[in-house]
Parts: structure tokens; C-alpha cells; sequence
């Protein structure tokens, strides 16, 4: 295989990367959202329930104090 045809093969292995990456991260995107809406849904339901219990907040960054 001369350079000419290495190259060429190359940029188009290239161009199936970005575009496989491209997709994974529009795929992935709508994962967080889909999983964004089933947290909420859990929610909701627990405030139905009477649950009254929010979900445990995520911790505050400790200050370092020199």
C-alpha cells in the first residue's frame, strides 16, 4: 500500500471516528435527560405517597482554611 492510499484510508477512519463520536454523545445526552425525567417521576411519586422525604443533597465542598 503506497502513502497516497495509507493516508486516505486513514482520514476516512478518521472522519467514521468523529461520527461514531459524534453519535455516542448525542446518545448519551438523551440518556442523562431520559434518566433526569425518571428521577423526577420517582419524585413526584414519593410526594404522592406522603413521602415528604427529599433525597439527601449532595454534600458541600469543606473549605480548606490555610
Amino acid at each position: 500500500m503506497d502513502t497516497e492510499q495509507l493516508k486516505k484510508n486513514f482520514q476516512e477512519q478518521l472522519e467514521q471516528a468523529d461520527k461514531q463520536i459524534s453519535e455516542l454523545v448525542s446518545n448519551l445526552e438523551k440518556a442523562k435527560e431520559y434518566r433526569l425525567k425518571l428521577q423526577g417521576g420517582l419524585e413526584t411519586l414519593g410526594l404522592l405517597e406522603g413521602d415528604g422525604a427529599e433525597p439527601p443533597a449532595e454534600p458541600a465542598p469543606t473549605e480548606v482554611v490555610e
